[in-house]
Formats: structure tokens, sequence, C-alpha cells
């Protein structure tokens, strides 16, 4: 081992829980009250299930609140929802803390959640990783027996079944990738989650003098109904064509934030993520999408990429067949 060098060590060993999150819908007054009080630089923002939708950070919650002269007018957000960090990077209790400090130094985050089977279970800040270094430790050990905690948990074995994650835009690539999500969840034997990026306008129609701006939850609620409702198509395509009558329960989700972190933010704790591609590229970019990038090169978990209907290679392209690269190993 290199002198000086950490090894070994897990995000659960490190990680801080129970999280202090912020529930959607709260006022961002209160959500800078709760950050200053705690002496937080960001918290994670959670449904009323408990489920990850984004992140808010200092940053997130100070911008438009003071404007130099000069600077573009706009009414400031007043909930979280409109202020936050859409999906963040997640990582698993089980992933190397060594690839998460990775993550935080390669995409300048100061915190990563932590998500268990689709759990919120902790949080892991840079502030956390840097006790380790002032303490000179360098095993899981150390670490746990001066935070009080039990010797590591075993190394869980894959559930059966499982989960797999698919990508809806509503694109030609996207239903090809939701037909392959559901039959090969019908083969393992998996649940599918479709998953839907969104980003509420800055601005909207006015309608009879009054704008009329949406709110996160309502645009989530429609764009829920879609996808349902396309899932159900595909699904009802395909037993058409072949008498699959056997086919995964299908839930859906959509979430605010750029598409890449929400998919792969999505993903933490799945056994497959799935993506459409775009395009008729040889190069990778060309062929997948920056979105299509962006889960090959970050997804916790194994990708399968999905030509759309009269691409050249009409069979999935498996761009990790068995081990995950990226952020984890």
């Amino acid at each position: 081992m290199t002198a000086g060098v950490v090894t070994g060590l897990r995000a659960e060993d490190v990680m801080s829980s129970p999280v202090i999150t912020v529930r959607s819908g709260t006022p961002v007054a209160a959500a800078a009250a709760l950050l200053a009080a705690h002496g937080f630089t960001a918290a994670p923002v959670v449904d009323a299930g408990g489920r990850l939708l984004g992140i808010t950070t200092e940053t997130d919650l100070v911008r438009d609140r003071f404007r130099p002269d000069g600077w573009p007018e706009g009414p400031a957000p007043q909930v979280v929802d409109e202020a936050m960090s859409g999906t963040p990077f997640a990582m698993r209790p089980e992933d190397d803390l060594a690839d998460l400090v990775s993550l935080m130094l390669t995409s300048h985050v100061r915190s990563v959640p932590i998500v268990d089977d689709g759990d919120l279970v902790g949080i892991v800040t840079r502030r956390d990783v840097l006790r380790v270094v002032a303490r000179g430790e360098h095993s899981a050990e150390q670490v746990r027996r001066r935070r009080g905690l039990p010797d590591r948990p075993a190394r869980r074995e894959a559930a059966p079944g499982g989960r797999i994650v698919v990508g809806d835009d509503g694109s030609p690539g996207a239903v090809a990738a939701v037909r392959f999500a559901l039959r090969e969840a019908a083969r393992r034997g998996a649940g599918v989650e479709v998953v839907s990026a969104f980003a509420v306008p800055a601005s909207w129609p006015v309608v009879y003098g009054v704008p009329q701006v949406p709110t996160p939850a309502g645009l989530a609620a429609e764009i829920e109904r879609e996808l349902r409702a396309r899932a159900g198509e595909v699904a009802g395509g395909m037993r058409a064509e072949d008498g699959a009558a056997t086919l995964p329960e299908v839930a859906v989700r959509a979430v605010p934030g750029d598409p890449g972190h929400v998919l792969t933010g999505c993903a933490a704790g799945a056994d497959l993520l799935v993506v459409g591609s775009r395009g008729r590229g040889a190069g990778a970019s060309l062929l997948l999408g920056s979105v299509g990038v962006h889960c090959v090169l970050h997804a916790p978990c194994s990708v399968t990429v999905v030509p759309s209907v009269g691409q050249p290679d009409e069979e999935a392209r498996p761009a990790r067949a068995a081990e995950p690269a990226g952020v984890t190993r």
C-alpha cells in the first residue's frame, strides 16, 4: 500500500445516519434556517414517502435572493423544489469510499446521499472524509471504533428478481428501451421503474392576464400519468405480438432535474439501467447523446443501451455487462 493512501473503506463506514432532510414543498426560508441551525452546507430533499428528489445547498438557497444592480429581474424561488439541484449522484453503503471521493472531486459536490434499495439511509460529506484524514485512520476498524459503530455488516448477496430502471422521454429510442426493460424484467422476475426527468419552465403562458405557473408536484403527476399510459401501450403491443402475458409490474416516476443526473440517481440500488440511443453516429457521443454517455460513465449499476427501431443494430447494446464502470466497483 502506498504510504499515506487510505484504502478499504466503504461509504457506510463514514456516512452520517439518520439523515436530516428537507421535505418537498418546504419554504426556502425554513430550509435555510435548517441548514444554518445545523451548520450544514446541503440537505437532501425527499417526497412524502422519503424518496430522494434532489439536494438543496447553501448556494441554491442564497441564489436569486441578493441581486446587484443590473442583474435580470424575476421571482425568487419560494419553496425548495424550485431552488434545489436535481436528483444528485447517489451511492450505496457498500461502495468504495475511494470511488465516492473521486465523485466528489470530479463533480465538484460537497456531499453524496447514500441509498439502499431506493431508501435514503445516509449521507457522506467532505467533512466526514476530512475527519479520516485528520485522524490518520487507514482502516474500517479504526473508523468504526472511533464512531462507536459495530463491526461492518457482511456484504449482501444480490436479492433475486431485483429492479430495472428505464428512462422514458417519449422518443422512439425510449419506447424501444421500455420494451427491452419489460422483456428483460420478465426473464429475471424483476420489477420495472420507468423514470422521466423534467424541468419547470422559467416562464409560462399568460391566460386571461394571469401567469399560469405549474408546480413541480403538478407537473410530476401529469408526466407520471403519461408514463403509465405509454408503458401500458408498450405492454399491450408486446402481448398482441407474441402473447407475452406475464409481464412485470411497472412503477413510474417523474423527477425534476437534469436527465443524466436523474437517471443515475434513480438507478441507485437497481440491477440494471436501460436507456435508448439517439442518432446514427459511429462515435459514442453521436450514438447515445449526452444523457446516454453520462449514464454509461456514472450509473452505479450495469447499463444497457437500446437502439430505436430503424437503427442499424436492432439488438440491445450492453454498455456494461458484468462489472459496472464509473464510480462503482
